[in-house]
């Protein structure tokens, strides 16, 4: 994204009536990519728009020079998402050569200055991944007690927050037109429901992306929910125009099985415990006001 879109999308935060919860940078592509990214939250910052300011990342660009002006810009929240415990590993998921003792180090120097300056909190997390495939029918095993352990011996003492993560069925992409099959519990291993008919997503989030395009939700890689265009409306006209209100109202009505993307999609049931089935009647009634 542009610093002038981004700049103007922050302005644009202020019309809201009450102060954001957060502002997340990051979640498509990796962040710490762009040369002008301390600046972007610096600017968030300063515009006090949202309590937090928080940037998801693989971790593998920090180094002293960036941490040191992330955490100068203000930044209050990384999540910093680790693709495995070793470099074959990292190579193996994500294609990319990572030297995981400078990783490590990297994180352990972005711990230790935020500890002298700033309010930032460190999350570190790994999904509970394959450990090995048996080659005839490429079964998944979850972490090792081993590998669990040197997770939380070599990451819990350099960050704030730590987790293992469960790999959950949510990308509507990949189903083919037939609902997940949903867990028994979701990605923080709380319970699931099998159904929800109502997506708390598109309540809780605008998610922009870098040419503005607007989505209400940040699964929506294809962009095939499409509500706006953030840099020819505002993020206000967006959360209250046409698209997005005949979307929620069309969820509300139980057609979520009747919208392209939604209709695949477990999210709902497996990454979030809010649950908004029992209150359609009371939403309806909001909206349609």
């Amino acid at each position: 994204m542009k610093l002038d879109l981004f700049k103007k999308t922050v302005n644009d935060l202020k019309d809201f009536p009450d102060r954001l919860k957060k502002i997340k940078i990051g979640n498509h592509g990796e962040p710490t990519l762009h040369p002008l990214l301390p600046k972007m939250i610096e600017y968030a910052r300063s515009q006090n728009v949202a309590d937090v300011i928080e940037v998801f990342t693989n971790g593998s660009k920090l180094n002293p020079e960036l941490n040191k002006a992330l955490v100068d810009a203000g930044l209050q929240r990384i999540n910093i998402s680790l693709e495995g415990l070793t470099s074959e590993r990292y190579l193996k998921v994500a294609g990319a050569k990572i030297d995981m003792d400078q990783l490590v180090e990297n994180i352990k120097n972005l711990y230790d200055y935020s500890r002298t300056t700033g309010d930032l909190t460190i999350y570190i997390k790994i999904v509970n991944h394959p450990s090995a495939l048996k080659k005839e029918d490429s079964k998944i095993y979850s972490m090792t007690k081993v590998e669990k352990d040197f997770f939380y011996k070599t990451y819990g003492n350099i960050c704030d927050e730590i987790y293992i993560e469960k790999i959950v069925p949510q990308w509507a992409e990949t189903q083919e037109g037939k609902q997940n099959d949903v867990y028994v519990t979701g990605m923080y291993y709380q319970k699931t429901v099998r159904y929800k008919k109502v997506c708390p997503f598109i309540f809780m989030y605008l998610h922009i992306n870098h040419d503005g395009i607007t989505s209400p939700c940040t699964l929506d890689w294809p962009r095939e929910v499409e509500i706006g265009n953030a840099s020819k409306q505002s993020a206000l006209e967006i959360w209250n125009g046409k698209k997005l209100k005949d979307l929620q109202i069309a969820q509300l009505e139980g057609k979520r099985n009747e919208i392209p993307f939604c209709k695949d999609c477990s999210a709902p049931m497996v990454c979030c415990e809010e649950n908004l089935d029992k209150y359609v009647d009371v939403l309806l009634e909001k909206i349609q006001r």
